[in-house]
């Protein structure tokens, strides 16, 4: 099109964003808020119909905006004018407290919806409510549902509210009722396969009641504060469950029931809930990956003997003192099957010095470790003394993945060239350096 004239030469400018293909811009439209993206539609026809089919709706009422209507009032006019048949993804990310926004959003959403992601991270004391009817269609085919920040969560008229629900998670979101909030969420989940929960920490008692029996995975995480001063519990009971998150240091668990699906672990609990959940583990039939976050001693002194340890495949290891090959060995030892074993090292405490070779070899050592991976290597005499046994004994180790905790570029040198003398010619050896 002829777009201007400066003296005698007309200037030519071509619209080429506008003969990409629908696809690319949704994809487009769908990285900027809806306020911004309805502006397009007074491009041309061509864009108010791109406008109206978007598969990814976001809503942010933190982008600036010079309208008069309130982020509400223009949410509760702008969803009915999309005519897209299927919305993928409804994505709400509120600036501040509302108590009417689920009252004018979820009424007025027409396409079949799969995903609603709904984010409040304002500071206030005030929680705004979220409330879930089951009387609405929106919520039938609902594949995931992602609440996080000040939200208070209910759902009225239980029991089945989302009966195509697969993925749930709910990020320091409170629960309108507390306990009786929580169970009502669930029930309303008959098919769910995913939770991820990461509770707040609260004051009081609050008993976690999950119970369902579709669920494959469940992640249980705290928020990151300095002190927590509550009395939380968790009763599980989760029968199909095959992949199991917990970092929680003031919880309380309790398996109602036994998981023989379970395939991979990770624990991180305080020292006086280990004994208890070693115990329930040794009744995962099918554990094969186990990550724990424990000092070797501790970790020793629960698995000696256990069946669990013989079944094992991949281990993790989150240590927070001072490695030691005696531990180490003896750890090992109760792991025969292993193939593959992931050292995180954090270095806390003191040094204790060099320990007498051991006895005997550990089976895993000798006939099945395939793949090492070592993270905060700091070339300490204890750790140079594992890390020679191991390259030394591993007669199976085709790859050693070792990331340095160091600053010194002369010592890194020195400790690259010390571990590459270690390494057999029939293992590949990567070596890292830890961004600080």
């Amino acid at each position: 099109m002829k777009a201007a004239r400066l003296g005698i030469e007309e200037v030519t400018c071509s619209d080429t964003i506008s003969h990409l293909p629908d696809d690319l811009l949704f994809r487009i439209l769908s990285l900027v808020p809806v306020r911004i993206a309805l502006s397009t539609s007074l491009l041309s026809k061509r864009w108010n119909y791109v406008r109206k089919m978007m598969p990814t709706l976001v809503y942010d009422e933190t982008c600036p905006y010079n309208g008069s209507l309130g982020f509400d009032q223009f949410c509760r006019m702008s969803l009915p004018l999309h005519e897209a048949p299927v919305l993928k993804t409804l994505n709400i990310k509120l600036g501040e407290y509302s108590d009417s926004i689920d009252i004018l959003l979820f009424p007025n959403i027409r396409s079949i919806l799969l995903e609603i992601i709904i984010t409040l991270n304002y500071h206030q004391v005030f929680y705004s409510p979220i409330r879930f009817p089951n009387n609405l269609k929106v919520f039938k085919t609902l594949l995931v549902l992602k609440l996080e920040g000040r939200i208070a969560v209910d759902v009225v008229d239980s029991p089945v509210c989302f009966p195509s629900l697969k993925i749930l998670h709910l990020t320091r979101v409170r629960f309108q009722y507390k306990e009786e909030s929580f169970k009502r969420v669930l029930s309303a989940c008959p098919v769910l396969e995913d939770l991820y929960l990461q509770r707040l920490c609260s004051h009081g008692r609050f008993v976690f009641t999950i119970s369902v029996p579709t669920l494959q995975r469940l992640s249980i995480d705290t928020e990151s504060v300095y002190h927590c001063y509550d009395d939380l519990r968790f009763e599980i009971n989760t029968p199909s469950l095959n992949n199991l998150k917990i970092n929680d240091r003031g919880g309380c668990f309790n398996f109602v029931e036994d998981m023989p699906k379970l395939v991979e672990a990770n624990i991180s609990l305080l020292e006086s809930e280990t004994g208890k959940l070693m115990k329930v583990l040794t009744y995962f039939r099918a554990l094969q990956h186990l990550s724990l976050r424990l000092s070797p001693s501790i970790l020793a002194s629960h698995l000696k003997g256990t069946l669990i340890s013989k079944r094992i495949l991949h281990l993790e290891l989150h240590i927070y003192d001072t490695i030691q090959l005696s531990l180490l060995t003896h750890l090992l030892e109760e792991y025969p099957k292993l193939r593959s074993l992931k050292l995180n090292q954090n270095h806390w405490f003191p040094k204790r010095g060099i320990e007498d070779q051991p006895r005997s070899v550990p089976e895993c050592l000798s006939f099945h470790l395939e793949t090492l991976e070592w993270i905060g290597y700091a070339g300490t005499l204890e750790e140079n003394e594992v890390a020679t046994y191991i390259l030394k004994n591993a007669h199976c180790l085709k790859t050693a993945t070792i990331s340095l905790y160091l600053t010194d570029t002369e010592k890194r040198m020195l400790i690259e060239k010390e571990l590459r003398s270690m390494t057999k010619g029939s293992c590949q050896l990567v070596i890292l350096l830890l961004d600080y």
